[in-house]
């Protein structure tokens, strides 16, 4: 689950968070999306890998990096 802080300070739960860029049919809406979605993913694992918080478990990183093979298929 996603915590998004909004500008009151507010905590919003998101079930879903990459919802808005799959379609129903799990397919995403635009190549420019995949796009987008592969270097947020990979930036990501870099900052992790670079940094290595406490929290950040080898099954995490093996999620992540399933995660981000998926989506350069």
């Amino acid at each position: 689950m996603l915590i998004v802080m909004g500008q009151s300070g507010n905590r919003t739960p998101h079930n879903n968070p990459a919802s808005s860029l799959f379609s129903r049919s799990g397919e995403h809406k635009t190549e420019s999306d995949r796009t987008s979605l592969v270097e947020v993913l990979s930036d990501l694992r870099d900052l992790l890998e670079d940094y290595s918080p406490a929290w950040y478990t080898e099954e995490q990183k093996q999620r992540l990096e399933s995660a981000l093979h998926g989506v350069c298929l």
